[in-house]
This record gives C-alpha cells, structure tokens and sequence, in this order.
C-alpha cells in the first residue's frame, strides 16, 4: 500500500542557494514512512515490546529538480518487495504531481537482546508489499581502491544531530558530509548514496575522508576507534 502525506518545505530546510538540502528530502520521505508505521504498525513502541528495531543499512536517492521555500509537496512511501534479511522501503516527492525525488531504503530488523538480524519471512507487516522502484543502488558503497582519500575534517556528533536512540539520526548524514565537499555554493546534491557500517554515538567523533573519480565524491567516516562509519558517494550538479 503506498502511504501518501502533504508536507510544505519550511524555509529553515533551504540551503545557502536557497533550496531544500538532501537531509531535508530525506526527513520528508521518513516522516512520511513514520507515518504509515504509526497507523498502520508496527510502531516505534510495538516493536521495542518484541525487543525489536530497524536499523538503516544503506539508501539511495535521486533528485531530480530542486526545491524550494513555501512549496505544497507530496511524499510517497511503500514498503517495497523484500526477501532474507533485507526490508525494503520506497519513497518519492512529488510538487504539482511531477516526481523530484526517488528514493530506496534498506533497513535490517534486529533483535535488540541477541542482536540477531531478523528473516523477513518470519515478519510480515500489515501494509503489503509494492514493486521496487528501478534505481541503480549497488550493495555497497564502491570506493575505487586507488582512489587516494584524503582526510577533511573531523565532527563531533552533537545534540542536534542525535535522536532518541543516542546517536546521529540517518537523515542528518548527507548534510554534514556535503560541508566536507570542496564548494556546494551553486551546486546541488542530485544523486546521494549512504552505506551505513556503524553509528555515530553522542559526543563521539569521526574523521573525515574525502576523493573524487569521475566526478562522483566518495566520502568515509572513520571512528576513533578506527572502524568505519558510513561511507558515501555523491554527485552534484550546477543548479540551473
């Protein structure tokens, strides 16, 4: 069942160009998901009884128009085709009825005491199950192995950037890596993916690892601990 909500784009969601950046696409496309979940279960709560929860593993979005201040949207959301260990999630803005922006979210569903992933056989949800939408989302983030990536920076998570679980919400990723690009004056995100390997708790930080190859930014987080965070490929374009 495709689940539809009506948001308007707030004008502390614009960038410095003066369109919505790409975490604010995304919080639009999950709080249209959170939505559904809420009505239609399972819920945040629900779940946490059974000792359960999603976790992101990867996404993927396109975007193919910007948007911009006081504008009427309208995001899709679908729980889409999924098999193993994989819970697939679809989501598309719309302005006017044109689509602007796709999205894929792939989440795993864990058991919060033996920190098992959960088969996707085994939990099947009450909003059905729709076709995937057709983007080019690979398994994995694929950094070039010679690709020289040189250290940008380093953040610390902080308040703003966690949500109740303690550590940075997913939607708050593509608009701290974009401050790690070399100029985004002008520019605009029109293909994001995030591969997720490990989260970014409250006060931790991570260093920053950028390079570029066929002009795709390849970007990984590095823990202090030295595992990996997220890595991530974006592409952006002249805004027209």
């Amino acid at each position: 069942m495709i689940h539809r909500e009506r948001f308007c784009v707030d004008f502390h969601d614009t960038d410095l160009n003066g369109i919505a950046s790409a975490s604010a696409l995304m919080r639009r496309m999950q709080e249209a998901a959170n939505r559904q979940l809420q009505t239609y279960g399972p819920t945040v709560e629900e779940l946490k009884e059974q000792n359960k929860a999603f976790i992101l593993s990867r996404m993927c979005m396109s975007v193919y128009k910007p948007l911009h201040a006081f504008e009427e949207i309208e995001a899709e959301t679908w729980a889409a085709e999924s098999k193993g260990m994989s819970f697939n999630r679809c989501s598309r803005i719309k302005r006017e009825g044109q689509i602007v922006a796709e999205a894929i979210w792939v989440f795993a569903l864990v058991d919060t005491l033996s920190r098992r992933l959960c088969r996707v056989e085994d939990n099947p949800f009450s909003f059905g199950s729709e076709a995937m939408l057709e983007l080019d989302m690979p398994k994995r983030v694929m950094i070039p192995s010679d690709l020289p990536m040189t250290l940008v920076g380093e953040y610390t998570a902080s308040y703003a950037d966690c949500d109740r679980n303690g550590h940075m919400n997913n939607t708050v990723y593509a608009d701290r890596l974009c401050g790690f690009l070399p100029e985004m004056r002008g520019k605009r995100v029109s293909r994001l993916m995030l591969h997720y390997l490990s989260e970014a708790p409250l006060g931790r930080s991570f260093k920053v690892y950028r390079g570029q190859s066929d002009g795709i930014h390849y970007l990984r987080t590095v823990r202090e601990d030295g595992s990996k965070g997220v890595e991530a490929e974006i592409v952006t374009e002249d805004i027209e």
